[in-house]
């Protein structure tokens, strides 16, 4: 397939949405340490959108504001003291519960997420302090009033469509932080009023700044990209099941391929190799009233970098950015 082809099937691809924040505060980092003496922060996650196609908005701030054409919007997020977690769904989530005395993970446990109305999600409480399995930011990712219809890609035109980043290096001890963390993007239909979800969120893609090819601390240990999952005793590990990209690299152990690039005349083509049929969207035929998009921002207790000799004091903090295009089907 020709490049003027791929050209013709992303035409009018008129928007990139930036959705980033600070996304964790200084804190010790083990997939066991849970205790120790952490500061939490207030982070800023913001959007900027100037196209006229694909738009966003908070949750927060009453979801899609249908208007003019150029829009900024910012919604703000809070940041925690949060600690290793594991994950495969977005649904359970695990911490650790015991180990062996060579630092092995040998149970696990689903931490008891507080409720209530000043409750936030994946707080919980542990070793007398208050702690985040995950962070959690919602957005609505929408369509102007008569402008069709948009299918949404990660954006890789400007390097990696997801980037950690250290907003205050001079604090960081370790890369323990940046080199375990996972990001997820989740999406959800909307009801008409375009912010009650409705239906089933579904995970849509997994994240790893680095490409994960060693073994955790967990006590069975496994190579690779690798989660706890419940077994009927507290957890087990296994290798994931979601789809995961990492680093730079935009195909997923499916063969799939999640991202577009822009040209210099404004339209988005499949990176070099990839067509249609390979690649695949975040969401398709987005339209006026919405989907639900959540990104999920975590350190994998299981990762080799997450392990007891890296728990260390670490006051830095760090932005996620996650870049959408937007693009007619």
């Amino acid at each position: 397939m020709s490049i003027g082809q791929l050209k013709r099937q992303l035409l009018a691809a008129l928007l990139s949405v930036c959705v980033a924040g600070i996304a964790l505060g200084s804190s010790t980092y083990a997939w066991y340490v849970s205790n120790n003496k952490v500061e939490g922060t207030t982070s800023k996650i913001y959007a900027t959108t100037n196209g006229f196609i694909l738009q966003i908005a908070s949750v927060e701030d009453g979801g899609a504001q249908h208007g003019g054409n150029e829009q900024s919007l910012s919604a703000t997020n809070f940041g925690g003291k949060i600690t290793p977690s594991s994950t495969n769904d977005i649904k359970d989530w695990f911490v650790c519960e015991g180990w062996d005395t060579h630092g092995n993970v040998l149970t696990y446990t689903k931490p008891s997420f507080k409720t209530g109305t000043d409750a936030r999600a994946g707080e919980y409480s542990a070793g007398g302090e208050d702690h985040f399995a995950y962070i959690k930011s919602e957005f609505i990712l929408y369509t102007m009033t008569q402008t069709g219809y948009a299918d949404v890609f990660l954006d890789s035109t400007e390097g990696s469509p997801i980037t950690v980043s250290i907003d205050n290096g001079k604090y960081a001890s370790s890369t323990t932080i940046p080199d375990s963390m996972r990001i997820a993007i989740t999406t959800q239909e909307l009801e008409e009023d375009g912010i009650t979800p409705k239906g089933t969120e579904e995970l849509r893609v997994v994240y790893a700044p680095k490409q994960e090819t060693g073994k955790g601390n967990d006590s069975t240990g496994k190579n690779g990209m690798t989660a706890i999952v419940a077994d009927g005793t507290g957890g087990k590990l296994i290798d994931v099941t979601y789809p995961y990209i990492y680093a730079t690299k935009y195909v997923d152990q499916n063969s799939k391929n999640w991202a577009v690039v822009k040209t210099t005349d404004g339209s988005y083509i499949y990176p070099t190799g990839q067509t249609e049929e390979t690649s695949e969207a975040i969401a398709k035929g987005i339209g006026y009233n919405g989907i639900m998009a959540r990104i999920y921002i975590w350190m994998e207790g299981t990762d080799a970098d997450c392990v007891n000799n890296s728990a260390v004091e670490d006051e830095a903090t760090y932005s996620v950015v996650v870049k959408f295009a937007g693009v007619t089907p």
